[in-house]
């Protein structure tokens, strides 16, 4: 953007006042960043919790994958420790299925 009055060249979304020329803050990306990926920890600790009682080996791997989604978008931590409960989950609900019905299926 070419400034008449002054004759530079200024950023159209730079964080400089416009009127007064006063350094400004952007708040609105880092409660963003934040917010983002929110979606599959609570699917992937819901699809855990499932996972022990009913369909292990399909809510088991949901939770996974979860787990790895959240490890890439949200928090590396989060994102470890859901995919080892996971992981954990679809191991035992498998056994605890196997046990009640002779399947792995349900």
């Amino acid at each position: 953007m070419f400034n008449s009055s002054g004759g530079s060249y200024e950023g159209v979304n730079s964080n400089i006042c416009q009127t007064c020329g006063s350094v400004t803050f952007q708040h609105e990306a880092s409660s963003s960043s934040k917010k983002k990926g929110i979606t599959y920890v609570i699917l992937g600790w819901l699809f855990f919790a499932i996972s022990l009682v009913f369909m292990p080996l399909l809510f088991g791997v949901g939770a996974v994958f979860m787990g790895i989604m959240t490890f890439c978008e949200r928090s590396q931590v989060h994102g470890s420790i859901l995919t080892f409960f996971a992981a954990t989950g679809l191991i035992l609900g498998s056994l605890f299925s196997f046990m009640v019905s002779g399947t792995f299926l349900i």
